[in-house]
């Protein structure tokens, strides 16, 4: 009697640039796929990614399918892509899928990549090892642990830009939350919406309070949205933890004039999307929306410390 054959082993995956394009259009939404059905770079951009991270998905053991899975995260609807995906920075992405896996090689090349600049960054905020020692526990808190409703905050790098840069922007904002003790505080856009009701409150802010308090929320918080990491942390330093000009060129290595200039770019854009969308919401005359701009504008300036210590 013969004995059964063992069962074949797994046929190996294809990422040769036209296996991974099929296997793209095959998992994009339709949309995405018929847009870039006709997009003869689809697969050799893909497969650049695929041997950039070569490496890292082999020691961190990300299967073929989840990395990919990762880099059409990035695909819009309307499949017009090309651009971002070109521009993905693969070893990096494959590091932090690693980490939200809980891989241990991922993690140990996690600390010994980012940890010494991570600690850096903390010392130019307070110099004092028992403030680093804690902020650095709470962002690896913050970076790795799952919530109960959500993955590790790590899941959410997208490969977008480098993950220096990212990692930077979580500590720094983790830390100062833990200077502030600002660990669950109110909502930034409940917050302003409540600033702009004080004690001192003329009828006209007054009469935003009452009522148009939920369509400015709903502007503010889609003006947030628009927003870079580095604009809110710049901004978050600035207003709430009182760097300078100067300080904050230091800690990002430009002179005091760019960083000038970011500030006020940052908050220009704040100002600029929150009242776009005021106008897209608000269906009241022309006169009437110009006052309530204008009052926002003055506002927004007086606010936007105590909202931002609350994000």
């Amino acid at each position: 009697m013969s004995l059964p054959s063992p069962p074949a082993p797994p046929p190996e995956p294809d990422l040769s640039p036209a296996g991974l394009r099929a296997r793209a259009l095959a998992l994009l939404p339709p949309p995405a796929a018929r847009a870039l059905e006709k997009e003869e770079q689809l697969g050799p951009i893909l497969h650049a990614l695929f041997e950039a991270s070569a490496q890292g998905r082999a020691r961190f053991e990300i299967t073929e399918d989840e990395f990919l899975e990762a880099l059409l995260r990035q695909v819009p609807p309307t499949g017009d892509a090309l651009g971002t995906l070109r521009s993905l920075h693969a070893a990096d992405l494959a590091l932090a899928l690693g980490c939200a896996a809980g891989h241990p090689l991922a993690l140990a090349g996690f600390d010994q990549r980012f940890g010494a600049a991570m600690s850096a960054a903390l010392r130019r905020l307070d110099p004092s090892p028992s403030f680093v020692d804690e902020a650095l526990q709470a962002v690896r808190e913050r970076l790795f642990l799952r919530r109960e409703r959500s993955g590790p905050k790590i899941a959410s790098y997208a490969g977008t830009g480098p993950l220096e840069g990212w990692v930077r922007a979580v500590t720094l904002r983790s830390a100062l939350n833990l200077r502030r003790g600002a660990a669950a505080g109110v909502p930034l856009d409940e917050r302003l919406a409540t600033g702009l009701g004080t004690d001192s409150a003329g009828p006209e802010l007054q009469l935003i309070k009452s009522q148009y308090r939920e369509a400015f929320q709903r502007a503010f918080r889609t003006a947030l949205d628009t927003l870079t990491d580095q604009e809110l942390n710049i901004l978050r330093l600035h207003f709430v933890g009182g760097a300078t000009q100067e300080q904050l060129g230091k800690l990002y290595n430009v002179h005091r004039i760019t960083m000038a200039r970011w500030l006020t770019h940052a908050r220009t854009r704040l100002l600029l999307a929150t009242q776009r969308e005021l106008q897209a919401l608000l269906k009241v005359e022309d006169e009437e929306l110009n006052d309530i701009l204008e009052l926002v504008r003055s506002q927004l300036a007086i606010t936007l410390t105590r909202a931002l210590q609350a994000r």
